[in-house]
């Protein structure tokens, strides 16, 4: 029993009685709209604060059970253990240098090459925490603010533009492991296996460690990962010599990677740089000045799409890859398990000289041009794959 206001009356869940109906709930409500507060009657002051609190204990009952549900991986599966968080490794291409050291070419799944966080120019950083959760530095991995944003904007008012309510943690959750499908609760259950996930990591690395995280194993669109991939292809740049406007393009793209593709659609990804550096001046990353200079920039790629054939030697790197793809299998890291050619990061160092190498490729060029000529002069006029007949 519960006394408040001079009554007494029974928690929902101590009553004899059902009352979690829906005539219950719909004549409690009914009650409440009729309700003047001009003329109160004690009783039906009462009767509404009986319901408030039932419902109140409701909810925080039905959020409790459903919190432990998904923590304990009774819905939606086992969550990563601390151990497993400590040891993500993200897919990292193996690379292949000649004896001088020059980049020949590289094997991968994800095209990525994981970098430290000091080797992000800031303004990257400042760009990245103004636009997706500019109270990075002061939550332990959910925004409180921000999820009642969500909650009455977006859930109440139905504002679908009045952002998201995901930290940088909990979209780095969502990246390292992707959601699944839950039938009716596909929102739900993933929101809060993220929430549970980002929470973990934030007590296991510092706030650089998972900024240097997320930026490493961002989407970026097709198979590209990563800040340092991006910055090569869409700028031919290193991620830690971006500018502030193009550091401010592949944050945008963020939001969406394909929509907002300088390549495929420069007027949008221009359009949401300069609400990325709008962003960056609101909350003083940027001076207003510096933010309407900026935005006066033309979008200027130097756009480099690079494969597997792409650079020197790849006929000799195609040998070798078959190579190490045997020798990977016989090797064994620390943990035991074999080597991955494609996701290990190795380094293979090989003792082509790359200056030789390049005069060789050019000189067969050159021939080949030459036999070309010869080729089509002989031929001129004539079918040669023809066959002849006697």
């Amino acid at each position: 029993m519960l006394t408040f206001l001079g009554t007494q009356f029974r928690l929902f869940f101590q009553s004899q009685k059902p009352k979690l109906t829906g005539a219950y709930w719909k004549q409690k409500w009914q009650a409440i709209r009729q309700f003047n507060p001009l003329k109160p009657r004690l009783s039906e002051l009462r009767s509404m604060l009986r319901f408030a609190l039932k419902g109140a204990l409701f909810l925080l009952l039905a959020f409790t059970i459903f919190y432990l549900a998904v923590f304990t991986g009774i819905v939606g599966g086992a969550v990563p253990s601390r151990a497993q968080l400590k040891a993500i490794q993200n897919n990292t291409a193996s690379e292949v240098y000649s004896a001088d050291r020059v980049l020949l070419g590289r094997y991968y799944i994800q095209d990525r090459t994981n970098i430290r966080y000091d080797d992000i120019a800031p303004v990257a950083i400042d760009a990245l925490v103004a636009t997706e959760d500019v109270r990075f530095y002061e939550h332990g991995g959910v925004d409180t603010r921000s999820l009642a944003r969500v909650f009455v904007k977006t859930l109440m008012m139905g504002q679908e533009s009045s952002g998201g309510g995901s930290t940088l943690s909990q979209q780095l959750a969502k990246n390292l492991f992707p959601r699944k499908g839950y039938r009716l609760w596909d929102m739900p259950v993933n929101k809060m296996r993220e929430i549970i996930i980002a929470r973990k990591l934030e007590s296991i690395y510092s706030k650089q460690e998972l900024l240097e995280l997320y930026l490493n194993t961002v989407p970026m669109g097709g198979n590209l990962y990563g800040i340092e991939r991006a910055s090569r292809r869409f700028f031919n740049t290193t991620a830690d010599s971006l500018r502030t406007e193009q550091a401010a393009v592949l944050i945008g793209m963020l939001k969406a990677t394909t929509s907002y593709n300088p390549r495929l659609y420069p007027e949008r990804s221009l359009k949401r740089r300069n609400v990325v550096l709008n962003q960056m001046a609101r909350y003083d990353y940027l001076t207003p000045h510096q933010a309407d200079s900026l935005k006066q920039l033309p979008l200027k790629l130097n756009y480099r799409y690079i494969t597997h054939n792409d650079g020197m030697a790849p006929y000799f790197r195609e040998q070798l890859r078959q190579e190490l793809v045997q020798w990977a299998a016989s090797q064994r890291k620390q943990n035991g398990q074999p080597y991955n050619l494609y996701t290990d990061g190795l380094k293979i160092y090989t003792t082509i000289d790359s200056r030789m190498q390049r005069h060789a490729e050019q000189a067969v060029r050159k021939k080949m041009a030459q036999l070309q000529q010869q080729f089509d002069a002989h031929w001129k006029g004539r079918t040669p794959w023809v066959r002849m007949h006697r």
